[in-house]
């Protein structure tokens, strides 16, 4: 007779039983949300080269999972498991179980509040601490990182979920289990700009939340960030033929040549307008660019100033989205736009990205140029409003 798996069966069975005994009492009874949902992914399945971390959450998660992925490529493989379901939901702990039984994880980072916010604060506790073990239990070792649920927009709400996690607190330090806060990142922000509606929130905080849950990830594996070179390989071989909705593409197809010299690491292929130096110059420079040993440096006297390109390699009716990477000595923006050289002048895309003294990643809506285009009548421009010096590299057009 197994009698460790006897034992192990019978901790389960009584960790499901108490949180039932809690959940019909009177007035305890759980009530579905109108719509129940679960998403799972676990990209680079066919491969056990690297570590594998599970994200688990709501739909919170969901937002930064990718970005997660994309953060750790080359370092860890990224599985996830978003769920409406509250931990006092009865069902909630045999799903877990069968994500948990699916891969070997090194690392959980695991939240569930969102959907809670209502629920009885005692079933709670105890269904908290029963997912916890549950995770000690089926995961044979890994590291569980818990993550704090994230303040909202609607102050009344954003208590609820403080006080969550004040519940949660306990239940982790009693567990010796750390907390990785993302309400302490998300609650000094503006409500009114990060925020897109009552739960949710826009690009710019979603990727705050992935690079502080990658820090973490990296910090408790004790991993670097890995190079350009493996971190694309990585993803890459993530991508697949037969996701739900056709392929699925972890690595977008950037095109080729278009603009020539994108990283700025050969000579020539950019200019600028006017080509006075009273008005402004620029140069290859090896000042911190964001990739390889250069970047482009671009000083502005006069207000307007054109960095550009001629004929960029681009084909009539295809979609694409415009990226790159910039920074300034202080906050100012930078106008992007695909133009016909010659008036009247015709406008595929236009674009604006703020930046500051930090290297980010701009990015223009997705476009589709029109069926006539033609590439020797096109010029790709970074025009400059404001005087100052500015750094842009790795500039990119990616097919939709």
């Amino acid at each position: 007779m197994n009698t460790p798996r006897i034992l192990l069966f019978l901790n389960s069975a009584l960790r499901v039983c108490a949180i039932v005994s809690l959940l019909l009492l009177p007035g305890k009874a759980p009530a579905n949300e109108a719509t129940d949902w679960m998403v799972s992914y676990s990209y680079n399945a066919n491969d056990n080269k690297l570590p594998r971390v599970l994200l688990v959450g709501d739909s919170i998660c969901r937002g930064y999972e990718s970005l997660v992925r994309d953060e750790l490529a080359g370092t860890a493989y990224v599985s996830f498991y978003a769920t409406s379901k509250c931990v006092t939901d009865p069902t909630y702990l045999k799903a877990l179980a069968f994500i948990l039984e699916e891969n070997d994880y090194k690392i959980v980072h695991f939240n569930n509040g969102l959907h809670s916010l209502s629920a009885d604060r005692k079933a709670w506790e105890a269904g908290l601490g029963a997912a916890l073990d549950l995770l000690k239990e089926k995961t044979h070792g890994a590291k569980i990182i818990w993550a704090s649920s994230t303040p909202l927009k609607d102050p009344a709400l954003s208590e609820k979920a403080r006080e969550l996690n004040g519940i949660a607190e306990k239940v982790v330090q009693a567990r010796a289990i750390p907390t990785d806060d993302l309400y302490a990142l998300m609650n000094p922000l503006e409500r009114g700009t990060f925020w897109v509606d009552t739960y949710h929130y826009n690009p710019e905080a979603r990727k705050m939340q992935a690079m502080q849950v990658a820090d973490v990830i990296r910090g408790t594996l004790g991993a670097k960030k890995a190079t350009e070179t493996d971190a694309r390989a990585a993803l890459a071989a993530a991508a697949s033929e037969t996701g739900p909705n056709g392929k699925i593409a972890t690595v977008a197809e950037i095109v080729p040549g278009a603009p020539a010299n994108a990283g700025f690491e050969g000579k020539g292929s950019w200019s600028i307008y006017p080509p006075a130096p009273a008005k402004g110059s620029w140069d290859f420079s090896a000042e911190g660019p964001h990739s390889g040993a250069m970047a482009a440096k671009i000083t502005v006297t006069a207000p307007g100033l054109q960095f550009y390109q001629s004929k960029p390699a681009l084909k009539a009716g295809a979609s694409y989205t415009l990226k790159y990477w910039a920074r300034s000595e202080a906050a100012a923006s930078v106008n992007v736009f695909l133009r016909t050289t010659k008036p009247p002048y015709e406008f595929p895309v236009k674009s604006t990205g703020n930046v500051g003294p930090q290297w980010k990643e701009c990015s223009s809506a997705p476009f589709t140029l029109p069926a006539d285009f033609n590439a020797e009548n096109y010029t790709l421009i970074f025009e400059f409003p404001a005087p100052g010096t500015y750094w842009v590299d790795d500039v990119s057009f990616t097919k939709q």
